[in-house]
């Protein structure tokens, strides 16, 4: 039988896959953002730029001649922000409450075969 902690070692390997360790420097954790070219990255940052911009500047006539044109693509901003959601964590924190729940269960449950009187005792739930 697996401990509780063997379980969740075993679930973290396949469910925390958003961060990884890095290589070098400890303390520190790598997130891979996923583009389909230059041209889409270089978007995605001037949409970032553009949109803080835009937030920082509240006075109503006022556009930034470095921001030019200040239509920001939210779509491009709202997938970048889908791909740096860790997506696994909450599975796994599900999986971990589960077995943390099961364990006061199972380490009351009553033995499958009571040697003392040499009958089986059921373990159906009622």
């Amino acid at each position: 039988m697996e401990t509780k902690i063997e379980q969740i070692k075993a679930k973290a390997d396949w469910l925390l896959a958003g961060m990884k360790a890095h290589p070098k420097k400890e303390g520190v954790w790598q997130v891979t953002v996923n583009f389909s070219g230059y041209a889409s990255l270089y978007g995605t940052v001037q949409d970032l730029m553009k949109l803080c911009t835009v937030a920082l500047l509240t006075e109503e006539p006022y556009v930034s001649s470095t921001v030019g044109n200040p239509n920001i693509d939210l779509a491009n901003i709202m997938e970048l922000a889908i791909q740096l959601m860790p997506s696994n964590v909450p599975e796994f924190l599900d999986n971990v409450n589960e077995i943390l729940a099961n364990e006061d269960t199972q380490s009351e449950a009553l033995p499958e075969y009571n040697f003392s009187t040499i009958r089986i005792i059921s373990t159906a739930v009622s």
